[in-house]
């Protein structure tokens, strides 16, 4: 199978890459490199360094059996700051990457955001809820979904949206303004203080970067929209007396965009394609603090 990743040198793409490559098939991964890093990609993909607006670029790519789109802004901060950065990205992007490759896959699984589309929900979310997004990220994000369902019904091809929860693992970006589980442990490894903005009862659900690529493998071939998370909320204060128990972080302003409360239940991925998280947050958290520290002490030798 032949696959092309946009994004792949990013956090959640180069995961993902590496899994497809465990199984076999080729993979070709296109980034900017704006956020990705290069040594991100995994020695067996092919490379192309380009921006998925960029039409010239995308005509020369080739057919692929899978396109997975995971090329995006994914700041909800950054995209109150910079609405139309994110919509460039995250709209026109898209459009731009389909219209290139029409006639040349057979499905698209498009990354979209479970964590923000829903707005702020009391109970867990099934893919039913309906969505309520209120930042231009989730907006976005929500156009994406629809541009990449009309676009797939329009040329016969598969279309697969994963909604997506707070994602962390080893290899997520801490220096941006998401990811505050990396945020939290480059500051932990280099003696900084935590911040945390707002009172820190908002809840999210975090899902293992690992289990996320697996549900890419396994929904290879599936269509529809599917949340992927564990159904588990978390409070941010919560969180951090997992990474410091014995210690207190810095309170700032909630930062505009950020929704209160989301919680995904993902029991149709289970019921379609068998997918489940499977790490425990106390145990994903563990898992990414022991390889993190670990990668920083390699560096250094």
């Amino acid at each position: 199978m032949k696959v092309l990743v946009t994004g792949g040198a990013g956090f959640i793409g180069h995961t993902i890459s590496k899994k497809y490559i465990e199984k076999g098939y080729k993979v070709t991964i296109l980034d900017n490199l704006s956020t990705g890093k290069k040594e991100n990609i995994p020695n067996d993909a092919d490379f192309i360094f380009g921006d998925i607006c960029d039409s010239k670029i995308i005509k020369k790519l080739g057919s692929f059996d899978l396109l997975s789109h995971h090329a995006a802004q994914t700041s909800v901060t950054f995209s109150v700051k910079n609405p139309l950065i994110d919509a460039r990205n995250n709209i026109f992007g898209t459009i731009s990457l389909l219209e290139n490759m029409k006639g040349k896959i057979n499905q698209i699984i498009f990354a979209s955001t479970g964590g923000a589309i829903y707005g702020n929900i009391k109970k867990t979310a099934t893919e039913k809820h309906k969505t309520n997004p209120e930042s231009p990220y989730a907006l976005n994000k929500m156009t994406g979904e629809k541009i990449v369902t009309m676009w797939a019904k329009q040329n016969k091809t598969k279309a697969t949206i994963l909604r997506y929860s707070n994602v962390y693992g080893l290899g997520q970006d801490p220096h941006g303004e998401s990811g505050v589980i990396a945020i939290w442990m480059k500051n932990i490894l280099e003696k900084k203080p935590c911040v945390i903005y707002g009172d820190g009862n908002s809840v999210r659900d975090y899902v293992y970067v690992e289990d996320v690529a697996n549900a890419n493998l396994l929904s290879i071939g599936k269509e529809g929209v599917f949340n992927i998370g564990t159904g588990i909320g978390t409070s941010t204060n919560a969180l951090f007396k997992m990474l410091r128990p014995k210690e207190k972080a810095i309170y700032k302003k909630a930062r505009e965009g950020e929704v209160e409360r989301s919680v995904l239940d993902a029991s149709k991925a289970k019921k379609i394609f068998y997918w489940e998280s499977k790490t425990r947050i106390q145990d994903g958290i563990r898992l990414t603090f022991s390889k993190e520290t670990k990668r920083r002490k390699n560096n250094n030798e």
